[in-house]
């Protein structure tokens, strides 16, 4: 995409005789779960003609420069084209003369209902890193982790095709990072919600798995206080040091845990 954009910028650059930005910001992909989410955002882009006001929803099929119009007009769809997702979505709808009104009747009611747009997630459907459930992205972060260790096994280039996040998608994606590492942590250890809340806060196995998250992930004090109720964040810097400073940081139990947690 860099190079096709680039290239594109600088031939209509040449053949107009101008300069200056052409496109808006940087090209820019999003990993989509199939399940739940891949109708709706198939809904939302054969809208986005009609929220830019180029044509109304009851136009939108005469609009070209869609997969809406290809829906329509089955003969002049290109042999890869599936159109069964957005009509599935839509409620089960066949690709037929009926399905296909049906459609273009629901993205009607679609268009107009705001609620609507809403339950279907249509404002976070460019924001982020992925589109889908939390499970989902923590999937896709545990198959990052696991490809970038066998890079490293491998001596492979560990920065390339790495994910790169920013802003709020770097904080979405650190702390599901943080939330994979301890539930590994807490089934290594044989924990669970019940003995965070009830096993005291200075509890040792606590202790142990905040040492871990400190030294292993980026995870504040304040978010490894409020997951394993330890109290106040002070209290894990206080304990997590004791634990360091007293020759214990490497006995056999905390060597374990980072050996389940790293491989």
């Amino acid at each position: 995409m860099q190079w096709l954009q680039l290239t594109f910028v600088n031939r209509y650059h040449k053949f107009r005789k101008v300069h200056g930005k052409l496109f808006q910001g940087r090209y820019k992909s999003l990993i989509v779960e199939e399940s739940n989410y891949l109708g709706s955002l198939l809904h939302y882009v054969h809208l986005n003609p009609v929220r830019a006001g180029m044509v109304t929803a009851e136009s939108l099929r005469d609009y070209r420069w869609s997969s809406f119009s290809y829906l329509h007009h089955p003969s002049k769809r290109p042999d890869f084209m599936d159109c069964s997702g957005c009509l599935s979505a839509a409620g089960s709808l066949t690709d037929s003369p009926a399905g296909r009104k049906r459609y273009r009747e629901y993205l009607s009611g679609l268009s107009a209902d705001s609620n609507a747009r809403k339950e279907q997630l249509f404002n976070q459907m460019c924001k982020g890193w992925a589109v889908g459930s939390k499970d989902f992205k923590k999937g896709l972060l545990s198959e990052e982790t696991k490809r970038r260790q066998v890079l490293a096994e491998e001596g492979g280039d560990l920065g390339a095709n790495q994910e790169r996040y920013d802003g709020k998608e770097l904080r979405e994606a650190n702390e599901l990072k943080w939330e994979l590492f301890l539930e590994r942590g807490l089934n290594a250890l044989g924990k669970d919600t019940a003995a965070i809340l009830e096993d005291k806060k200075s509890e040792g196995w606590k202790v142990l798995l905040a040492a871990a998250l400190k030294k292993h992930t980026s995870a504040t004090n304040v978010w490894i206080t409020e997951q394993l109720n330890m109290g106040i964040p002070q209290a894990v810097s206080q304990h997590v040091g004791t634990f360091f400073s007293s020759g214990e940081g490497l006995k056999k139990d905390y060597q374990d845990l980072i050996i389940n947690l790293t491989t």
